[in-house]
Order: structure tokens, then C-alpha cells, then sequence
């Protein structure tokens, strides 16, 4: 089977875990749109339906919009297991195997990440990697700041935390999903040479 054909079913995979998770979460607690997972998630549902929708046109924006969206799903999964695990008592059986952060949290980053670097176009704009991340941080810092939200992680407590530990995992997380974003490319770069 080609790749595009490949790649074309992990999208539509994508989409019915991504709407699985966005039902059973409206029906059990609603859907906040403050945690990144939420929207990493919305996110890549959108990207995949229009990957799907423009399927036969080769559109070079829907190629970036996936590196993006994958990106993204990236960080919320690697987030998950070394960060927010560990912050929670290593609780890695709740975080990545229970209900619906099973969907969020493992089953739709594996999605994406095997889609794209196994049989997606890559695309050449690594900047579009962190681009939503350092949005989303820099947002939710300001609205921390200002007590507007509180966080809604531990790392975004502003008040709760020196100046030093904001930056620094303002500097971990952003330049760890701009690290994500090089080694997507070399992954789909070097596995699809082998």
C-alpha cells in the first residue's frame, strides 16, 4: 500500500479517536479549552479532517498544518510521561491508560506521530513546531500573571514559583517542542530512506 493511502488512514483513524474523546469528555466533565491537551487535540482534529477533505489536491499548507498539529500532540505526550507523570507520583497507568487520557494523551500523539513520519510528506518550516506552543505559553504565563486563570498546570503558577523556575520550564518546554520539531523531521527524513 503507498504511503499516501497510509497516511490518508491514519488520519481518519485520528479523527474518530479525536471525536471519541471530544464526546466522552463533553459528556462526562465538558471540554475546557484551557489545557493545551484540549486543544493540541481540537487542533489536530481540524488539521486531519482537512487533511482527509484535501486528500488528492498534495496541499503544501495542509503538510505544515500536520507538522504542526503532530507537533503539538508531541508535546502534549512527552509532557505527559516526564513532566506531569512524575508531578503526580509516576501515576502513568491514570495519565496514559485510563478513560479519556488514553485518547488524549497516548492513543492520538502515536496516531499523528507514526502518520507523519512514517508516511507523510515532511514539511521544511521548523518554526511551525513550536509556533502554538510558545503561544500557548507565553498566553497562559500573561493570563497567570495577572491572576486572570491558575494554571492550568503546575509549571504556569507564576505566584506559586521563583522567576528562575517560570523561565526555566518556559525555557524546557519551548525549546524542548522546538528539539520535537527537529527530530520529527529527521525521523521522517531517516526512516523513509531505510
Amino acid at each position: 500500500m503507498k504511503n499516501s493511502k497510509l497516511a490518508l488512514i491514519f488520519n481518519i483513524l485520528l479523527i474518530i479517536s479525536e471525536l471519541i474523546g471530544f464526546i466522552w469528555s463533553f459528556v462526562k466533565d465538558g471540554v475546557d479549552l484551557i489545557y493545551y491537551t484540549n486543544l493540541s487535540n481540537l487542533f489536530a482534529l481540524i488539521v486531519s479532517v482537512l487533511f482527509v477533505i484535501f486528500y488528492k489536491k498534495k496541499s503544501n499548507l495542509i503538510k505544515d498544518l500536520r507538522f504542526m498539529s503532530t507537533s503539538c500532540l508531541t508535546v502534549t505526550f512527552l509532557v505527559v510521561i516526564f513532566i506531569l507523570s512524575p508531578m503526580f507520583g509516576f501515576n502513568y497507568k491514570l495519565l496514559m491508560f485510563t478513560n479519556v487520557f488514553f485518547i488524549f494523551h497516548t492513543l492520538c500523539p502515536l496516531l499523528s506521530i507514526i502518520s507523519y513520519i512514517l508516511f507523510e510528506e515532511k514539511s521544511n518550516k521548523l518554526y511551525l513546531g513550536f509556533l502554538f506552543t510558545i503561544a500557548y505559553a507565553i498566553i497562559l504565563l500573561t493570563l497567570n500573571y495577572f491572576r486572570i486563570v491558575s494554571g492550568p498546570y503546575p509549571f504556569l503558577l507564576v505566584h506559586k514559583q521563583s522567576i528562575f523556575m517560570s523561565i526555566f520550564w518556559f525555557v524546557l518546554i519551548v525549546g524542548g517542542s522546538y528539539m520535537i520539531s527537529i527530530l520529527l523531521n529527521y525521523l521522517n527524513t531517516k526512516l523513509k530512506r531505510s
